[in-house]
């Protein structure tokens, strides 16, 4: 293989809708940094408020002992928009032809974010807990094998 064609190889094997997809999850993680006020101060005493809580007699899981309505609302922000823009990879990967196995990615991470960002708001509301966030966290890792895995079994 000469070297012109491996470098065209290099050029088409570059996921180049996958890089778009990580410069504007950098840029909305920046975005939201900076529009959003004390969010550095507010991260450090999320962390810092963090206590062990006995669930049962024998389990005892960490969660902060107050509310942090600025991080919550930082993260649903961030999930509402990354989720929706993951539609958006979606159907730039269906109309550049993307292999079914990136398609299927996307779309997994578009269920994953905007399932997540529901649990936040609901964590918002004070419909939830911190472990109702928890279970909503496994909830939405299990909604994104699943459409990833069916999107496979019917592409």
């Amino acid at each position: 293989m000469g070297e012109e064609e491996k470098r065209r190889n290099i050029r088409e094997d570059t996921d180049w809708i996958g890089l778009f997809s990580l410069g504007f999850f950098l840029i909305t993680i920046g975005t939201l940094w900076m529009i959003t006020p004390n969010l550095t101060e507010e991260v450090i005493n999320f962390f810092k408020d963090f206590q062990l809580v006995h669930l049962t007699e024998h389990i005892i899981l960490p969660a902060p002992a107050h509310s942090h309505p600025v991080v919550y609302t930082a993260a649903l922000q961030f999930c509402l928009v990354f989720g929706l823009f993951q539609i958006i990879i979606l159907i730039l990967r269906f109309i550049f032809g993307s292999s079914l196995n990136k398609k299927a990615e996307t779309l997994s991470g578009a269920g994953f974010w905007l399932t997540m960002s529901l649990f936040l708001q609901m964590l918002i509301n004070e419909n939830i807990g911190w472990f109702g966030l928890i279970g909503g966290l496994v909830t939405s890792i299990g909604i994104a094998i699943t459409l990833s895995s069916l999107l496979k079994l019917l592409g």
